[in-house]
């Protein structure tokens, strides 16, 4: 009887602290993300190109979002350099069509950032080439909460 109130009790305790994830969709960029459950979507801009989310706490961010990879700025390199001008980074990939860095901004607070150059039919126009992009930012003690959300970024686009 113990035995089987422990396991009932284990498998509640470990469904409890699974993160559930809701899904938002870019039609302008053409990509989805999933994101926790308990963040609240603030905005979406104006033009389409993306969208922001903050934590219960407000503590913590989300943003994805899009944009042209036009001539002259059109190098996977140039959107890693902007990424990470203000960031201490302390670990990147970055490979021929993506890359992926985290590190500690200027604030103090973690990054974790995915960004893809990629062919889409972009409003008409095929293989247009776009850059999408997933970052989040928290407070280094909530790197737990946060690492199988970034593990899931990795995974993502």
């Amino acid at each position: 009887m113990f035995r089987n109130a422990f396991i009932i009790l284990f498998v509640f305790i470990s469904f409890s602290f699974k993160t559930d994830y809701k899904n938002h969709c870019n039609p302008r960029f053409n990509f989805c993300i999933s994101y926790p459950t308990d963040f609240i979507k603030q905005s979406e801009s104006e033009n389409g190109d993306g969208a922001f989310f903050i934590s219960k706490d407000k503590r913590s961010q989300i943003w994805m979002y899009g944009s042209l990879a036009i001539e002259d700025f059109d190098r996977l390199d140039q959107e890693f350099t902007l990424a990470t001008t203000d960031i201490h980074l302390s670990y990147k990939v970055v490979k021929d069509n993506w890359f992926i860095f985290s590190g500690v901004d200027s604030t103090g607070n973690v990054i974790y950032q995915k960004t893809i150059k990629k062919k889409i039919n972009y409003l008409g126009e095929k293989d247009t080439y776009v850059f999408q992009t997933l970052r989040i930012s928290y407070p280094p003690n909530q790197n737990k909460k946060y690492n199988s959300y970034c593990k899931l970024i990795a995974k993502s686009l």
